[in-house]
């Protein structure tokens, strides 16, 4: 028995410590190999499953972290003088700025690798990458924070010496007296919630989304009763932005004392390199300053540039604005749950199971997006004139515009394309198509703006051409890694469908009857929305977009809905 012993220890030297783990339990390694594979096998059944339930727990926090800031910014706006809210904005567009910049793609990297690693190399294995990761954030987290306390003025003065033009409003920025005086509070402000932030990430890629409704709730409460007693007791700016700081700081240690006996795990048989996830890190963050950024603010710096009115420039904020909140609205819950179930679908390389999930997601989005958006397309002139006062009449015409190109963009499933070119490897051709698509907002700008003297219009338009090229260039890149293609038969269905429903349930508003009265409006918009609702389900009983393999998958995830859903689906 000694001499076994010893022999295996000697093989161990020369053995991966995933495989001696699994040759020293079973003593056959091909026996092992199959029993991995099954494991894994559950593991990813198992994340998927889970999907749905964090799906609907990701967007009920979504919705609540919307509405509690709505309030509590009603409650700043009420409290704090005009100049009080002015440095208050500084402050947080400073915050949200640095988060940005120092995140560097790692939760977009987070939930790419970690339910793979989980999966096919257990607990430990996970948990020591998740270690690795905090490590490399803290870090860099370190060095940002000794730039924000003692750094601003010097790198204010080395920009100083660089020979561009337009760096005096960064200059200003950085010396701004309002940023210094409440640099502290804004540091720890952006220290914690830059690690909350990839504890999320975490709890997203092992679909656990019960700890981020929780936390981030009871965290989102604290903000709306602790902002709304400090004002009333007369507290200004300073106050505020500490209470931020310290409610995000009790939210991290939440996180920690909640995943502590996951994060302290040990026994890992396999240590990932950092490297791949650092490379996708850093395309995501080239991805995301594209379509976080650089899209809306290209749009903007066009319209100044051939000088638009800028009461135009206003109209066009506002149909921005309005389009993609109806376009994210009702799925903002796959934020992060959508690329964590593509990856554990691609466990084992399985291209089957990712294209049957890529399928299923975009359909998803479609059933969940499109409806609200077609409404929108036809009542885009009502909806503004029930929001807006007279003065902003324009914005209806713009609105359906900038819609009609989110719906396209939707349908398409280019929010899908992004996450799935992460998980095959190809984040890459990700950048390359968000930075193509730039160009051809510039290149249609340029024509529709200056040329053609399309004003906003014709910033929304090329904004939107550039969006679905990128959405149909993602496609292109993903085309031969996936077994099953896009849901084009299921798509025309959908959206002949809610067509049919839009016609008599919103232009009867348009046509007939058009109220003066803004609340009467709004109720009649109310009562076109329920019409529209209504003859949508009939519709869609008579077309049937589903199709059987649809519900094969959804009895697979969630069999509870399947019976609701039968009515939809063709036999």
């Amino acid at each position: 028995m000694k001499k076994k012993n010893d022999s295996l220890k000697r093989h161990a030297i020369f053995t991966s410590g995933k495989e001696f783990a699994i040759r020293l339990v079973t003593g056959n390694p091909v026996a092992a190999k199959i029993n991995q594979k099954a494991k894994s096998e559950e593991e990813a059944r198992g994340l998927l499953q889970r999907t749905p339930n964090s799906y609907l727990l990701n967007q009920g926090y979504g919705l609540w972290v919307y509405i509690s800031w709505f309030i509590l910014t009603l409650i700043f706006t009420d409290k704090l003088t005009t100049d009080q809210y002015g440095v208050y904005a500084v402050a947080t567009t400073a915050y949200n700025t640095i988060l940005y910049i120092v995140a560097f793609g790692f939760e977009d990297a987070t939930y790419t690798y970690l339910p793979r690693v989980f999966a096919e190399h257990g607990h430990a294995s996970a948990a020591s990458l998740i270690r690795r990761l905090i490590g490399l954030r803290t870090v860099a987290l370190v060095l940002t924070a000794g730039i924000m306390l003692f750094g601003l003025p010097g790198l204010a003065a080395l920009i100083g010496l660089l020979p561009i033009q337009g760096t005096s409003g960064i200059i200003k920025g950085l010396q701004d007296p309002k940023l210094l005086d409440h640099i502290l509070p804004i540091t720890l402000y952006v220290l914690t919630s830059s690690i909350a932030s990839l504890l999320t990430a975490l709890c997203t890629g092992l679909m656990r989304m019960r700890i981020v409704f929780v936390l981030g709730s009871l965290a989102q409460c604290a903000l709306l009763i602790f902002g709304y007693i400090l004002l009333q007791m007369g507290q200004g700016v300073t106050e505020i932005l500490w209470m931020l700081a310290l409610v995000s700081l009790l939210q991290m240690i939440g996180y920690l004392i909640w995943l502590l006996p996951f994060l302290t795990e040990k026994g890992a048989v396999y240590k990932q390199p950092l490297s791949p996830l650092i490379k996708l890190g850093i395309n995501a963050w080239l991805t995301n300053l594209v379509s976080g950024a650089f899209l809306k603010q290209i749009s903007i710096i066009l319209l100044t540039l051939f000088a638009v009115r800028i009461a135009e420039i206003g109209y066009f904020n506002l149909a921005f604005q309005l389009a993609d909140a109806a376009n994210i609205l009702l799925v903002a819950g796959f934020g992060g749950v959508a690329g964590s179930a593509l990856a554990a679908s691609f466990i084992g390389d399985n291209h089957e199971r990712l294209s049957r999930s890529w399928q299923a997601l975009i359909k998803i989005e479609t059933l969940l997006a499109a409806p609200g958006l077609v409404f929108c397309l036809f009542s885009a002139n009502n909806i503004a004139n029930a929001l807006y006062s007279e003065r902003f009449n324009d914005v209806g015409l713009l609105l359906g515009i900038f819609v009609f190109f989110n719906l396209l963009m939707r349908i398409l499933g280019t929010y899908i394309h992004q996450p799935s070119l992460y998980v095959v490897g190809k984040a890459h051709l990700a950048v390359l198509s968000q930075w193509l698509g730039l160009l051809i907002v510039v290149l249609v700008g340029v024509v529709l703006i200056g040329e053609l003297h399309m004003g906003a219009a014709g910033a929304l338009i090329a904004d939107g051409i550039g969006r679905v090229f990128t959405g149909g260039l993602m496609l292109a890149f993903l085309w031969k890694d996936l077994p099953h293609k896009y849901p084009l038969d299921f798509t025309l269905r959908f959206l002949g469908a809610l067509i049919l429903a839009a016609i008599p349930s919103t232009l009867w508003l348009s046509i007939l009857w058009q109220p003066d009265n803004r609340p009467l409006l709004l109720g009649a918009l109310g009562a076109s929305g329920i019409l529209f609702l209504a003859l949508c389900v009939l519709i869609l009983r008579w077309l049937k977009p589903l199709n059987q393999q649809d519900i094969a998958l959804l009895k697979s995830v969630k069999p509870r809905l399947v019976r609701y859903l039968l009515w939809f689906a063709r036999s």
